[in-house]
């Protein structure tokens, strides 16, 4: 067990690390143009995280996502009454990282709710509220209802944790050393942007999703907006139970497929 002073700390650090840097990249993608398609936002993030990982997972399991803590605790990777730890550090990680996000382009969000013709008109502003709370669909050539967001979001999640146990657990010899998996872990991130970005924005984080939201609430954001119908179900029980599925999949099906294997004599 970690002291929870430890624990939360990492938690903290490792998920505002994560939200200042990747919502910080949707910041200025969407006010600034600064990056182009989901490839260049979703690079952010997966480096990021990798980073993350690296500068606290002495001091947690370097989880960052309720998703993941929940799925671990499930397969009893993490005992259930150090759960709350990580997800108060989780989600005041990310709320402070998107209060200080708005203090950086809260004026300019403000200039567009004005409809400063330099800058933009209503609809450049209801764009710039994406930032803070991601939309499903995000992408107008697309048909997404709250199924399909909540799928996208979940199937993802489910990938996602199947990766984690993958690159971690000994009972994949071929997994990567320490030193190198958390790059694929963001590799996994940055994949997973580019496929189902285009559909809800790839939240795969309640914490990640709702704390942002909060904080717009707390600026001023229409309620209607920041919370429309699905928002729960898409960017919180989907990935929950994606993440469920992950490692119920991992601990029932390739865990003893990998275990049998390893234990195999080796052939002359």
């Amino acid at each position: 067990m970690n002291s929870p002073a430890r624990a939360f700390s990492g938690e903290f650090l490792g998920t505002f690390l994560m939200c200042f840097f990747g919502i910080g990249a949707v910041a200025t993608a969407v006010l600034a143009g600064a990056h182009t398609g989901p490839f260049q936002v979703g690079a952010v993030w997966g480096i990021t995280i990798a980073i993350a990982i690296y500068a606290t997972r002495n001091l947690s399991c370097a989880h960052f996502n309720p998703a993941v803590s929940i799925a671990m605790c499930v397969a009893k990777r993490l005992p259930w009454k150090e759960l709350p730890i990580y997800l108060i550090g989780q989600c005041l990680g990310a709320f402070v990282a998107a209060f200080i996000l708005w203090l950086y382009f809260g004026p300019t969000v403000a200039a567009l709710q004005a409809g400063t013709p330099d800058l933009g008109d209503q609809a450049t502003y209801a764009a710039a509220l994406t930032v803070w709370a991601e939309p499903y669909p995000n992408n107008g050539h697309l048909v997404i209802d709250v199924l399909q967001g909540a799928l996208g979001e979940g199937i993802f999640l489910c990938i996602l944790l199947i990766i984690i146990f993958s690159m971690t657990e000994d009972a994949n010899v071929g997994k990567p050393g320490d030193v190198i998996f958390p790059l694929f872990i963001g590799l996994t991130i940055t994949m997973g942007i580019c496929t189902v970005g285009p559909m809800t924005d790839a939240g795969f984080n309640p914490a990640r999703d709702i704390m942002p939201r909060i904080m717009s609430l707390v600026m001023g954001a229409d309620p209607s907006v920041v919370f429309a119908p699905g928002v729960w179900v898409v960017y919180v029980i989907a990935p929950i139970v994606g993440g469920i599925v992950g490692a119920l999949l991992w601990m029932f099906w390739l865990e003893p497929l990998h275990a049998n294997k390893a234990s195999e004599a080796p052939s002359n």
